[in-house]
């Protein structure tokens, strides 16, 4: 199957997250040649959020949750969740990754998962490097 994106970030839209995702991991990703679906960009103006959300997850290989306390709270991020990991039963292909953002324990459902642990600076490059490595890896 071909995708439009390699991956759409599923962040909390709130500080200090959003700062993260917009002024360094986006632009970190992006300069390794990772296509990103990401809201603030990417989703249509006037369009529903949950068809634009669904359209984010549908159109990119993965879905990249970048986990936070503020993430784990939200409704929305958790539905963006739900699609990825539907999609993937559906296609018989893992589609959600998760980079912990902050240490956090989410639901078991993603604890039975791996996860990249970017909590601290000291590990970004690396971090980001090794999702890279993943997103643009070929099937």
């Amino acid at each position: 199957m071909t995708y439009a994106y390699d991956g759409f970030i599923s962040y909390r839209q709130q500080e200090p997250d959003k700062t993260w995702v917009r002024r360094k991991f986006l632009p970190a990703l992006e300069a390794l040649g990772v296509r990103v679906f990401v809201d603030f960009r990417d989703f249509r103006l006037g369009a529903p959020l949950v068809t634009e959300m669904a359209r984010g997850v549908e159109e990119s290989r993965y879905t990249i949750a970048v986990l936070s306390e503020a993430y784990l709270d939200s409704h929305f991020t958790e539905l963006e969740n739900v699609l990825a990991e539907h999609l993937g039963l559906e296609h018989g292909q893992a589609r959600l990754l998760m980079v912990d953002r902050e240490p956090v324990t989410p639901r078991l459902g993603m604890r039975a998962r791996l996860r990249l642990d970017m909590t601290s600076d000291e590990t970004f490059s690396e971090g980001v490097a090794r999702l890279a490595e993943t997103l643009l890896a070929s099937d």
